[in-house]
């Protein structure tokens, strides 16, 4: 049987870096300048940010199973931001954040969802908060929220 040759990701064209750039910016609120020092790779459905001071040549020889943080997944047609990159770069969003309370935030520990519920964000991707943390990535649609965040982070309030 022939072993599977993984793709290394790609760096983004100039224009998919910009849609990329725009839909952070819109939605979340997070300036471009922010991903300046960072090459955006994509795989076959994955975003990767990867430092531009990196040897990067160097990485291209090997095969990886990943590269740098892994930031957005293409879900459906749509970018949705991994909880581990809202962690990291969350405290520049400036919208769509969601401050759950104590009992929004238990609701979500045991069913994973919130409904009805209305909030005063675009529905879509969300960053959501507890207590001032960043718990990570949730779902806004049509009156229900949906937690897209770790067990372990969950468990650890």
């Amino acid at each position: 049987m022939a072993k599977e040759v993984k793709k290394f990701p790609r760096i983004l064209s100039s224009e998919e870096r910009e849609a990329v750039l725009s839909y952070l910016k819109e939605r979340f609120g997070l300036s471009p300048s922010l991903f300046d020092d960072y090459e955006m790779l994509r795989g076959a459905a994955n975003f990767w940010l990867f430092p531009k001071n990196s040897s990067w040549e160097n990485l291209k020889n090997l095969v990886p199973e990943t590269v740098g943080l892994l930031f957005l997944r293409e879900v459906s047609q749509y970018l949705k931001p991994t909880s581990a990159f809202l962690q990291r770069f969350g405290r520049w969003v400036a919208k769509n954040i969601v401050e759950l309370t104590k009992d929004q935030f238990l609701l979500l520990k045991e069913r994973r969802k919130i409904e009805p519920i209305e909030l005063p964000v675009d529905p879509g991707y969300v960053m959501l908060k507890y207590e001032g943390w960043i718990l990570g990535c949730g779902l806004y649609l049509s009156n229900k929220l949906f937690a897209y965040i770790e067990e372990k982070i969950l468990n650890s309030y």
